[in-house]
């Protein structure tokens, strides 16, 4: 029968985990208050109930539900030996395979970790760190606190930093996430207190997985050449930026924060192996959370960005920052910029406050797009010397010395390729109106004349035929 249940709760909402045993299989019970702004969800508790796999969950809406489930609980409550636990995150951990003190014990409950198989570790102090810790291939890996009042601290220390003749530093890391690794961070904080500008706190390798739940990233941020999801948390303070997605990178963020960062938030690149030829290009998507109060600006594009949701807002494009042209406090782009939904806005750069497309951007604007209430000296909301192309959206309430909304002035809300296309329409319908009257007033007169004549030879054509005029 049950062996025990598990209640946690989080200072951060109403959280509850509770975990059983029953005919042999375990069941995960999560209670969470939820507070949405989706119509189609109202507002009350959520409950899901997880059978083996926290990735299979079902989630029921609503108080009764709730009442009724505690109700069942209480009849088969002889079943269960209650005891509490407030050493797990409730959003994803689960029951800890590990609690660690120091460096030592974490390494080795990472080292000793069996692959391929999901372990949950958990920090029951501030750890402070004498060199890299790396999440070794095959290994997920979720660190968490045993803190429900704040995120225990895993701090970098010597980080593997040495200088090269030329006297640029090798990049380090707090935590190194090997190809093949998974690493989930769900409740602590990773700190570089030495602000090493080339040093990241989350290192990703190519084929790598990192996905931060909750919990905080300062002092240096995170290098990605694997798979970045953001779901919640932090990332703000970064000397360096925020996230550096490279050419063979993919991050997606739907939650969290990526501010206050001295350089700009998201650096989205792309790579060209000028002896081989190859290119590859960074993807990152962003469907929601918030990019704000940033000193190079909010996203640096040159690889694949789309935007569907989120907020870019309250970002300054800054030499200080690392932005040398001052341009695009909100998004500068010089690769593939798509924004169909979310928001840029209270931005602000010399050139192009929301957006600055360079020569070789491409940057689309459609659906639900919104640009306002940025400020630049030429271009307030969009400044754009590439290809612009837009199909909905919105551009307004920006201010700037010239051109408040879009440099160059465009009203037409399709764009200049739209604009070339419909003239090229236009110009097809006259000379299609034209050819038809010309065909109109062509006509066919047919002459008839006498038959031919009868001779020892048979018939003779006659010497005059129809005639078309």
């Amino acid at each position: 029968m049950a062996k025990n249940i598990e209640v946690t709760w989080k200072s951060y909402g109403c959280n509850f985990l509770f975990s059983f045993n029953l005919c042999n299989k375990t069941y995960k019970l999560h209670l969470k208050y939820v507070e949405s702004e989706d119509v189609t969800l109202k507002k009350g508790i959520s409950m899901c109930l997880n059978v083996k796999n926290r990735d299979n969950f079902r989630c029921y809406h609503g108080k009764t539900f709730f009442i009724s489930l505690l109700l069942v609980a209480a009849l088969f409550s002889p079943c269960f030996t209650p005891t509490y636990s407030n050493c797990v995150s409730p959003f994803v951990s689960g029951t800890p395979d590990r609690t660690v003190n120091n460096e030592t014990e974490l390494k080795n409950a990472v080292n000793n970790a069996p692959s391929k198989t999901s372990t949950t570790i958990t920090l029951n102090k501030d750890i402070s760190l004498s060199a890299t810790l790396t999440i070794p291939t095959n290994k997920d890996i979720t660190l968490t606190s045993a803190s429900t009042a704040k995120f225990f601290k895993l701090i970098g220390g010597d980080l593997d930093v040495y200088f090269a003749p030329d006297y640029w530093p090798s990049r380090g890391a707090v935590i190194t996430v090997e190809g093949g690794a998974v690493l989930r961070l769900d409740g602590i904080s990773v700190s570089n207190p030495e602000n090493y500008r080339w040093v990241a706190a989350v290192s990703v390798s190519a084929a790598g997985t990192f996905i931060l739940y909750n919990g905080e990233i300062s002092g240096s941020g995170v290098s990605n050449s694997g798979v970045f999801t953001m779901s919640g948390g932090t990332i703000s303070n970064c000397i360096g930026g925020g996230v550096g997605n490279s050419g063979y990178g993919t991050f997606s963020m739907s939650g969290g924060e990526i501010s206050n960062n001295p350089s700009f938030g998201v650096v989205n690149s792309n790579i060209h192996n000028g002896v081989t030829g190859e290119r590859a290009s960074g993807t990152f998507s962003m469907s929601g959370g918030v990019i704000r109060n940033n000193y190079g600006g909010g996203v640096l594009n040159s690889g694949v960005f789309s935007m569907s949701g989120g907020e870019i807002s309250n970002n300054q494009a800054t030499w200080d920052g690392g932005n040398y042209l001052e341009s695009g406090g909100g998004v500068a782009n010089s690769g593939v910029f798509s924004m169909s939904g979310g928001e840029i806005s209270n931005n602000q750069a010399v050139y192009g406050g929301g957006v600055y497309n360079w020569p070789d951007g491409n940057f689309n604007l459609s659906e639900k797009g919104i640009i306002s209430n940025n400020n630049a000296q030429t271009g307030g909301g969009v400044y754009s010397v590439g290809t612009f192309n837009r199909r909905n959206g919105v551009i307004f309430d920006n201010t700037a010395n010239q051109y408040s909304d879009i440099y160059p002035d465009n009203d037409d809300i399709t764009g200049y390729v739209v604009r070339i296309v419909s003239i090229g329409v236009i110009v097809s319908v006259i000379i299609g109106g034209l050819f038809f009257y010309f065909k109109k007033e062509h006509k066919t007169i047919t002459v008839k004349q006498k038959p031919a004549t009868t001779t020892q030879y048979g018939n003779q054509p006659s010497s005059n035929t129809n005639k078309q005029m």
